[in-house]
């Protein structure tokens, strides 16, 4: 397996000669552990295109990928495929994703068990180019804070939520808000529950030490323990690190492409695309099994 830093990124890397689609052994899956450590985000090329039974089950050496809960959005045959795609067929959108581009987020903070890494499969893309996927390192944002910044932020919790108008297609059951408790033990929650929860504002990776602001303009929508002036100036500030291009790499998508990201650092974010062309990708995400995983202390970091 070759792993080739993203020339002109402060991350990124491209790996070839990968296991997707096939077995895969335990050397291999340490070797793209390591590589996703170190480039937080790999751009799998070279590979022959998974299906979605083994898209699935690729990711799944990599954590629990748990259903989306939406109702219409995700494949018919594996709701835990996501389907982004502006293309409408008899009358009705096929996936999700408008092609006037989307904000910054990271996948599920408005659930108590976060995404752990994210999978992104280019199925169609638009033939005059646009619909890139931007990346920003949250971990970077963290490290460049003052460290008395830092520590005051380490005393923070936000609250996230889904954003506004996709309520009525996620299914009933897994609404509501959700939070772990202020000892950190979760109640009993299935992986798809949750609209809205409280997470801290800095997350701490559990493989490398490393943290992370954890807050993103799309679901994070106050902190706790300010009132709401400060609370939004604190988050404008850091919202507005989003897309700094020291901090951040900018994916142009290539037919067969797989990304593999880290959800705990970064933010990621779709750039606009013209909307008479067709784009679709597949995506799935894995969770944290425990979910007061990414909140633990571990020693200075």
């Amino acid at each position: 397996m070759d792993v080739t830093p993203i020339p002109g990124s402060s991350f990124g890397a491209v790996v070839r000669g990968a296991t997707i689609s096939g077995d895969i052994t335990p050397r291999e899956i340490e070797e793209i552990w390591q590589a996703l450590d170190e480039h937080l985000v790999i751009v799998f090329r070279g590979h022959d295109d998974p299906t979605d039974t083994q898209l699935m089950e690729f990711g799944r050496h990599f954590g629990h990928i748990p259903r989306t809960g939406l109702t219409n959005g995700a494949s018919p045959e594996h709701n835990e495929i996501l389907i982004i795609s502006n293309i409408v067929e008899n009358g009705r959108r096929i996936g999700v994703g408008e092609p006037e581009g989307m904000d910054w987020h990271t996948d599920y903070s408005f659930r108590p068990r976060v995404a752990q890494i994210g999978f992104l499969a280019a199925v169609e893309l638009p033939v005059s180019g646009g619909g890139e996927t931007a990346f920003t390192s949250t971990y970077g944002v963290y490290d460049s804070l003052p460290a008395d910044v830092r520590e005051s932020y380490r005393a923070y919790r936000a609250r996230h939520a889904l954003r506004s108008g996709y309520e009525d297609v996620i299914e009933e059951e897994y609404q509501g808000e959700v939070s772990l408790t202020a000892a950190g033990k979760a109640p009993e929650v299935q992986p798809e529950d949750g609209t809205s929860t409280v997470h801290p504002l800095i997350a701490r990776n559990p493989r490398t030490g490393r943290r992370a602001v954890y807050a993103n303009p799309l679901n994070t929508k106050r902190i706790l323990e300010l009132d709401p002036g400060a609370s939004g100036a604190v988050l404008k500030e850091l919202f507005a690190r989003a897309g700094e291009p020291a901090l951040t790499y900018t994916h142009t998508w290539r037919p067969g492409d797989l990304v593999m990201w880290d959800q705990l650092g970064t933010i990621h974010s779709r750039l606009p695309f013209d909307p008479a062309e067709r784009r679709i990708l597949r995506k799935v995400v894995t969770i944290f099994d425990d979910p007061a995983e990414p909140w633990r202390e571990g020693g200075a970091a």
